[in-house]
């Protein structure tokens, strides 16, 4: 005998918020590929709805379960290291986006008001912005990179950073789960979903114009990228394997390492002749594609600076020095060369990848590099995992800096994303890009993002990229007032918190005085 209708429609309403969880917990899987724009706007709007449809626990724990498990399933693809590591990384990251749906749930919650659709947005960007601040990996994982792949979109952090399109994308699941919420009320949820319309149809319009006006900022400059990877740089390869898993090296073993890494450093010098004699008037090599052991560096600038001198180009080498009896024994250097053979400037590293690299490096320089380099423009550099901290370029934007130079190295589980990451930088601060990658896609862009050459590592033969790069300044709005629109999103929703507590403790007091006046009234009795 079959059950009847109103059942069977019960158990589907009921079924529905832990489909929506699961198919959101399905989207995460896809944040860190290139199919990342969808889950960007669906995947908070199915959590949402999971969320206001449960009790607060059994809603903070099915997004701490599914978020830990998609999350650590994912990071099993991007991060080398052990599942228990993985993982452990996921819970951290669970915990901080449960707690925000329970913040939603419990402060705002279903049938909320349209004002209460700003709320998780607020919370959500705010947290972004104060992690990125302490968290060793910067902005890794910030909402705004799903929309890498859509130009018009990125424009917007030209004038709010990553944050106002964290903002944006948020708000779209609390309005969307408002008007479903608030759908028997017919054309008055029209308002307020004309205001969010309104916003995005701004936004994309800025862009789309933005774009559009674009012209070449400043004179273009023939730049090339170069890798050595391959047969020639197996040895070395080798042998910082050897080491990042803690093999303690005797003589014998930094005698054939540096012979190893001498293979590829003459490689490079060659290529860099190459690329000059065609005409490249800025060189950069990926991050630590030179390996030298510390008492053989000056040797290698030295010979750098005969090639710069002689073929009259601009020569920025990313070395790797090794000092074997130190413990912090890696210093992570990108070395700029004149066309007069003079070294410019030399930065170090400033954050290396937590990890092997963190423990054993030499502290980096307190800002990037930056300088006037005739014939090219105003350069600067810094290296690979700089790049995911905006704040890191505050200073050298405000010295005009109009071509930063990124070498970088990175592995196929972070590549392309890495990169495209990278390029934010470019459009946020409003100047040019070379990201040089070992490992990974290298890419010049403008300060509006856009690509003037791009080269795939993993389908490669020759890895050179060769631009003819603008370089010069966008302005931005976001140069000027850096990351207001975070730090006040963040204030914001603290105040909304504190304001729901306050309320809240003051109803409960309330409460308590009116049940205990009751009780001192005693039962009412009736005398004849």
């Amino acid at each position: 005998m079959s059950s009847h209708p109103d059942e069977g429609a019960r158990r589907l309403s009921m079924s529905m918020p832990w489909l929506a969880l699961g198919v959101g917990a399905g989207l995460v899987l896809l944040l860190n590929t290139e199919w990342a724009v969808l889950p960007g706007w669906l995947m908070g709007a199915l959590f949402l709805f999971f969320s206001r449809r449960q009790r607060p626990a059994v809603g903070f724990v099915g997004l701490l379960v599914a978020n830990t498990v998609a999350v650590g399933v994912a990071n099993l693809g991007v991060f080398p290291g052990s599942a228990v590591s993985a993982f452990g990384m996921a819970l951290g990251g669970a915990v901080v986006v449960a707690g925000l749906y329970l913040a939603d749930r419990l402060i705002v919650g279903p049938q909320g008001s349209f004002v209460g659709t700003l709320f998780l947005p607020a919370a959500t960007t705010g947290l972004e912005f104060f992690s990125s601040l302490g968290n060793p990996f910067g902005t890794w994982g910030v909402l705004a990179y799903t929309q890498a792949r859509v130009p018009v979109l990125v424009q917007w952090v030209s004038v709010t950073g990553l944050w106002g399109l964290t903002f944006v994308l948020v708000w779209f699941a609390t309005v969307a789960n408002w008007a479903f919420e608030h759908r028997e009320t017919g054309r008055r949820v029209l308002p307020g979903v004309s205001v969010y319309a309104a916003v995005l149809v701004a936004i994309l319009g800025f862009g789309a114009l933005r774009l559009a006006g674009a012209g070449r900022e400043g004179e273009p400059v023939q730049v090339a990228g170069i890798t050595v990877a391959g047969d020639v740089a197996t040895g070395r390869e080798a042998g910082l394997s050897r080491l990042m898993k803690g093999e303690v090296f005797g003589d014998e073993d930094w005698s054939a390492f540096a012979g190893a890494s001498r293979a590829v450093n003459e490689e490079l010098l060659r290529l860099s002749e190459q690329e000059a004699a065609k005409g490249a008037k800025l060189l950069l090599w990926s991050e630590g594609n030179a390996v030298v052991l510390a008492t053989e560096l000056e040797a290698l600038i030295a010979r750098g600076s005969t090639l710069a001198r002689e073929r009259g180009v601009w020569l920025g080498m990313s070395v790797a020095s090794m000092t074997p009896e130190a413990e912090r024994l890696l210093r992570n250097e990108l070395i700029l060369v004149g066309p007069d053979g003079a070294v410019a400037w030399r930065y170090v590293k400033s954050r290396p990848v937590p990890g092997w690299e963190a423990e054993h490096s030499i502290p980096g320089s307190a800002e990037p590099a930056v300088s006037h380099a005739p014939g090219v423009g105003v350069l600067g550099g810094a290296i690979c995992f700089d790049g995911d901290f905006p704040g890191v370029f505050a200073s050298a934007s405000a010295r005009g800096l109009e071509l930063l130079l990124l070498p970088s190295s990175d592995w196929k589980g972070i590549s392309p994303l890495h990169t495209r990451q990278a390029v934010f930088r470019a459009v946020e601060q409003g100047f040019s890009m070379v990201r040089q990658v070992n490992q990974g896609l290298s890419v010049a862009v403008d300060g509006y993002g856009r690509v003037y050459g791009e080269l795939d590592h993993f389908t490669a033969e020759e890895r050179v990229l060769r631009a003819e790069l603008p370089v010069g300044r966008v302005p931005t709005l976001y140069a000027r007032i850096g990351d207001s629109v975070g730090l006040l999103s963040g204030l914001v929703a603290l105040a909304w918190v504190l304001q729901a507590s306050v309320r809240g403790l003051i109803a409960r007091r309330r409460s308590v005085t009116k049940t205990a006046h009751t009780d001192d009234q005693g039962p009412l009795s009736v005398i004849d």
